[in-house]
C-alpha cells in the first residue's frame, strides 16, 4: 500500500515538474516526427520495397538527428553545448537500440510494421520525455 502511494506521489511530482506547456510542445513535436516516421516507412517499404528493418533504421536514425536541434531550441529553449550533445548521443543510443529491438520483436511476432512501429512509439515516447527533461537538456 505504501509503495502504491509513493508511486502516485512520485508521478504527481513528475507531472508538476513537467508542466503542461512542456508536455503539449513535446506531444506536438512527437506527432510531427512520427508522421515523418510513418510516411518514411511507408515510402521505403511499400513504394521502394526496402527491407523493413533497414527502412526502420534509416527513418528512425534521421528522425533522432533532427529531433536534437528541434527539441533543444523549441522544446527546452536551450543553447547547444558539447555536454548536452554527449548526453543526447548516449540517450539516443539507448533509445535507438531499444526502438529497433521493440520494432523487430513486433515483426518477429508477425505484427504489421505499422502496428509494430506504433507500439514502439507508445512504449518509448513517455520514457524519452523523462530522460530528455531530467538528464539530457538539464543544465549542469
Amino acid at each position: 500500500m505504501f509503495r502504491i502511494m509513493l508511486r502516485k506521489s512520485s508521478l504527481k511530482k513528475l507531472f508538476t515538474i513537467l508542466n503542461k506547456k512542456l508536455i503539449s510542445r513535446y506531444a506536438l513535436i512527437s506527432i510531427v516526427s512520427y508522421i515523418y516516421v510513418f510516411a518514411g516507412l511507408y515510402l521505403l517499404i511499400d513504394i521502394f520495397e526496402f527491407n523493413k528493418t533497414l527502412a526502420f533504421i534509416i527513418v528512425y536514425g534521421i528522425a533522432y538527428i533532427v529531433l536534437y536541434g528541434v527539441q533543444l531550441k523549441f522544446l527546452y529553449s536551450k543553447s547547444h553545448d558539447n555536454y548536452k550533445l554527449i548526453k543526447y548521443i548516449f540517450s539516443i543510443l539507448f533509445f535507438y537500440v531499444s526502438a529497433n529491438l521493440l520494432y523487430n520483436l513486433g515483426l518477429f511476432f508477425k505484427l504489421n510494421y505499422i502496428i509494430s512501429t506504433a507500439l514502439t512509439i507508445m512504449v518509448l515516447m513517455p520514457l524519452r520525455l523523462v530522460v530528455y527533461t531530467f538528464f539530457v537538456y538539464k543544465d549542469r
